[in-house]
């Protein structure tokens, strides 16, 4: 029994060290990061457009009570909380323009929206797309596929102790869409079929669906490795492979591929894959609809990559792209 409770408290406070982080770095990045100018001056302008608003309406209370004592006790007050009334309309200046952990636009003349939020990918309606090596391995313990990547928590969530079926699944799935491997390696040190990159797999769970699709190249080490051209061949597959094989759902869920490997050029910044992430979808959209809503999904502890105030401008170039 004593046992029983430890491994319960263990897990609660497991779960209230993970939430305390989740919410610690939702306010650091919503209040303490990237105090731009703009920010700054659109801040200052706000602090000073209330007190503005707050004197005029003071100054009309006292011009309608003019004969009462009313102006003269709103004045002591006002004297009196000053500093509180100060600091009250400084924190709603902040807060009014902190930075947004979600952002969407549903495009004109069209029935396409694109969410853009940091939140848990997993937690999220819709199918969901799981970035994958060319192999199709699922072994953790050997090292071929690390657990803290999107695709290790996926086969921890949905396949805990049980990857033969998961094997099982993708082989089958694979073979029904007419999947071929471009390449059989016995030198590799799991799988020894190897497919084009974006190749994908539909696999259903219980209430989920999901796409795993190649995007990584692995080795004969048992690591990966990419190219910058993955990205582009990975996205450009998928979203062909969806309206064609997949399920229909109204929303699709993606990451931000290629984000966790450091052989990428510096400038493929996740950032810059986000924007890729977006125009591929139009192309493709622009040709076949496949779902109405775009959901990227973006890791709460990477929040000093990206700048939403440019994505903002990446969708009004789009808006226009799609009305020409």
């Amino acid at each position: 029994m004593k046992l029983v409770q430890d491994i319960i408290l263990m897990k609660f406070t497991r779960n209230m060290d993970f939430s305390m982080k989740k919410i610690t770095s939702k306010f650091v990045y919503a209040f303490l990061y990237d105090y731009s100018k703009s920010r700054v001056l659109n801040i200052f302008l706000t602090f000073f457009g209330i007190i503005g608003f707050l004197w005029t309406l003071v100054e009309c209370f006292s011009w309608l009570f003019d004969n009462l004592n009313y102006p003269e006790e709103l004045r002591k007050f006002i004297r009196a909380n000053l500093k509180i009334g100060l600091l009250i309309i400084a924190i709603l200046s902040v807060y009014n323009h902190r930075r947004k952990s979600k952002i969407q636009k549903t495009f004109t003349n069209t029935d396409l929206t694109v969410i853009i939020e940091f939140c848990d990918i997993f937690k999220q309606e819709g199918a969901i797309i799981i970035p994958v090596c060319d192999t199709f391995d699922n072994d953790i313990p050997s090292g071929l596929v690390n657990s803290k990547t999107l695709h290790g928590q996926f086969i921890e969530k949905y396949y805990p102790g049980n990857v033969p079926a998961l094997n099982a699944e993708i082989v089958r799935s694979l073979a029904n869409i007419g999947s071929v491997p471009i390449e059989n390696n016995p030198n590799l040190k799991g799988n020894s079929n190897r497919f084009e990159i974006g190749t994908t797999c539909p696999i259903k769970t219980t209430n989920e669906y999901f796409y795993l699709s190649a995007l990584t190249y692995m080795k004969d080490t048992g690591n990966v490795e990419m190219q910058p051209q993955n990205i582009y061949d990975f996205l450009s597959n998928v979203w062909n492979f969806i309206p064609n094989h997949g399920e229909y759902h109204d929303v699709v869920n993606i990451p931000v591929i290629g984000t966790g490997l450091n052989r990428l050029p510096a400038s493929y910044t996740n950032q810059f894959i986000v924007q890729e992430i977006v125009n591929s979808f139009f192309v493709t959209s622009k040709v076949q609809t496949f779902c109405k809503t775009l959901r990227i999904c973006l890791h709460q502890k990477n929040y000093k990559f990206y700048n939403f105030d440019d994505i903002n401008i990446l969708f009004c170039h789009i808006d226009n792209y799609l009305n020409r």
